[in-house]
């Protein structure tokens, strides 16, 4: 700062050009960079569950002829804005990632409002194949233990299997409908194919997106007083890490080649400005401290 030292001095500096950090370094370097983000996206996620909260407290507070029909009332609104919700938080967390500046709450809303149909129907589908693997988890093994045949646990291990193929191919549907024009059909053809690209990546965010739940579930049941963290962490650390591993893939298989192919300029790439034409050249971290020289007194013509 100017106050506490000479302007003139060099100091570090940025270069503009220098290499981008390992993927480890530079996970940190933007979660750290947008942690408040992450805080605020996380405190409009859970605003935007107030209804499924609602409907928690009215089924178990109430007891009279409105709170069945209350509660399937929020529930509905929970569902219907569900899918939009994910969506404005997936193209907040993809600018995030990108490292581009932005207004928070503007792409949010725009994300929202412009992918609420497609929100709605992808949600649909995950939600049908997770009714599917809970009413399987009830129903499978007791049909083993009434008929004694272990083959029912067939389907059981067939249902499950599609829902991990699913949510491995949810970490890309978003992405891919807030990043891009394509229709739902080959958003859901590109999310399976990425996904079977990315298995070590997919393994590894759901690991760590388990190891950050467990955490919270932790502390829950430590003791109810950490409720209160629900609204800030852990839903937009997820999807930050979630939009940090795939979006890469999302940039290599994807972004990239349609701009190859077309001769667009990719807005998502690296500038890359030639040596020729830069007006001056940013020497940020590589100057040399400047060497202060003792003045000369010298005569003084009257």
């Amino acid at each position: 700062m100017g106050l506490f030292g000479g302007y003139q001095n060099p100091g570090p500096g940025i270069n503009p050009y220098a290499p981008k950090k390992k993927p480890f370094f530079r996970y940190w370097e933007l979660l750290w960079r947008n942690f408040g983000k992450l805080i605020s996206l996380n405190l409009i996620y859970t605003l935007l569950h107030a209804p499924l909260f609602l409907s928690l407290i009215v089924y178990n507070e109430t007891n009279n002829k409105l709170t069945s029909l209350m509660t399937i009332f929020l529930l509905i609104v929970q569902f219907l804005i569900e899918g939009a919700t994910m969506a404005g938080c997936s193209r907040v967390l993809r600018l995030i990632v990108l490292d581009k500046a932005f207004f928070l709450g503007e792409e949010f809303k725009k994300g929202f409002k412009q992918n609420f149909g497609a929100g709605l129907a992808f949600w649909s589908l995950d939600a049908v194949v997770l009714a599917s693997v809970l009413a399987g988890h009830w129903v499978y093994p007791q049909l083993a233990e009434q008929s004694g045949n272990k083959a029912a646990f067939i389907p059981y291990g067939i249902s499950i299997a599609v829902a991990l193929i699913l949510l491995f191919m949810n970490y890309y549907i978003m992405p891919l409908q807030t990043a891009t024009t394509l229709k739902k059909r080959a958003i859901l053809k590109n999310a399976f194919m990425l996904a079977g690209l990315s298995l070590k990546q997919c393994l590894l965010t759901t690991v760590c997106s388990a190891l950050m739940l467990g955490i919270m579930i932790f502390l829950v049941l430590f003791h109810s007083y950490f409720m209160f963290l629900l609204a800030f962490f852990p839903a937009a650390f997820i999807g930050f890490l979630a939009m940090f591993m795939h979006y890469p893939v999302i940039q290599k298989f994807v972004i990239n080649p349609y701009y190859e192919e077309s001769g667009e300029e990719n807005p998502e790439a690296e500038p890359e400005v030639p040596e020729e034409d830069r007006v001056f050249t940013d020497r940020g971290g590589s100057e040399e401290p400047v060497q202060k020289q003792k003045s000369k007194k010298g005569k003084i013509i009257s």
